[in-house]
């Protein structure tokens, strides 16, 4: 129902009128993000990346033998681990993540809602369900895990948030 309370899917709005959010990046500050899921594919059409290079954190399998390294493209820019408060203090279990990727799929959720790409099958229990689309499509996404399994700390959310500035994102979620 948000769509159509911003109506950006109504007659003339926003989809209308072409916006999809191109050459926009988004870093979005959460829990991380799963790189792999279809909502973060480079379909090949992107142009050059309008900011970085930034670092892609992922991959750290002497911590987590599940967190597979992820090369990051034109629309997954990047992402970053911002817990050094929250690991100083918390650590990370085994099972954790202890990289940019996302251990409870809140930042994958809230990174392709704003910015997912267009037409994505979207499953439930593997089961095909409807194409879904993020707000602005073509945007680009920096992730900023700054957020841990028992929350966060607000040093890492400032942070997440100077880092974001200093890597030139438009916008941050």
């Amino acid at each position: 129902s948000t769509p159509g309370f911003l109506q950006l899917t109504a007659d003339g709005g926003p989809y209308d009128r072409g916006y999809t959010g191109e050459n926009v990046v988004v870093g979005v500050i959460d829990t991380g993000i799963w790189p792999e899921h279809p909502s973060f594919a480079d379909d090949g059409t992107y142009g050059p990346p309008p900011i970085g290079p930034i670092p892609c954190d992922f991959g750290n399998t002497a911590h987590n033998a599940n967190d597979k390294p992820f090369t990051c493209n034109e629309k997954l820019l990047g992402a970053r681990q911002m817990l050094k408060t929250y690991r100083a203090v918390i650590g990370a279990e085994p099972t954790e993540f202890d990289s940019a990727r996302d251990d409870s799929g809140h930042g994958t959720h809230t990174a392709s809602t704003a910015a997912g790409d267009r037409k994505v099958l979207a499953r439930v229990f593997r089961l095909p369900v409807a194409r879904i689309s993020g707000i602005a499509p073509r945007a680009r996404i920096v992730a900023y895990k700054a957020l841990g399994d028992l929350g966060g700390f607000t040093s890492d959310l400032a942070a997440a948030i100077d880092q974001a500035v200093a890597d030139g994102v438009d916008v941050i979620n």
